[in-house]
């Protein structure tokens, strides 16, 4: 009798990851737990507040459900607030970021496709729901690109962003 395939975990059984993305400054961490397989990859992350990224792309298009808490998203030159049963799509290529704003936590899983499984250290914790037959290569996955924006710039889009939203509150 054939072995099952390892298609199914635990979330429980997850390794959680305590670092600081590339796509990070200094100084800021979250905690994450990854899974992917051949065509996808999930990321189950707890955000700090304060919690800022870098404009980065990617390959892959992504999609974001906010757990809890408050994350903006700002995809090119448009902001997104995001609150608990929102969910955020990132396109393909896009150039975006991310802001936790307020003084809470914020949980998000994001799911991305082609798989963005991490590399190094976050892809010796991901976990693998890939069958002994399987090979997920490092020219089918997608990786994080930085991309420099002036920071006058970022704080510009942002500040319109939160001034834009509060107006239409």
């Amino acid at each position: 009798m054939s072995s099952k395939p390892r298609y199914r975990v635990n979330l429980a059984d997850v390794p959680k990851r305590r670092a600081r993305p590339t796509t990070t400054p200094d100084g800021e961490f979250k905690v994450t737990q990854r899974v992917y397989g051949m065509d996808s990859s999930m990321l189950i992350a707890d955000r700090d507040p304060g919690y800022h990224t870098n404009p980065h792309r990617h390959d892959c298009e992504q999609l974001n459900y906010i757990v809890s808490g408050e994350i903006w998203f700002f995809v090119e030159d448009k902001g997104y607030r995001c609150r608990a049963g929102d969910i955020m799509r990132i396109p393909r290529n896009k150039v975006h970021w991310a802001w936790v704003r307020d003084g809470q936590n914020c949980s998000v899983i994001e799911c991305h496709a082609p798989a963005l499984p991490g590399h190094g250290e976050a892809r010796k914790s991901a976990v693998s729901l890939l069958a002994e037959d399987e090979v997920l290569s490092d020219d089918k996955i997608a990786a994080n690109a930085r991309v420099h924006i002036d920071p006058e710039e970022i704080r510009r889009i942002e500040a319109r962003a939160v001034a834009e939203e509060e107006a239409a509150a």
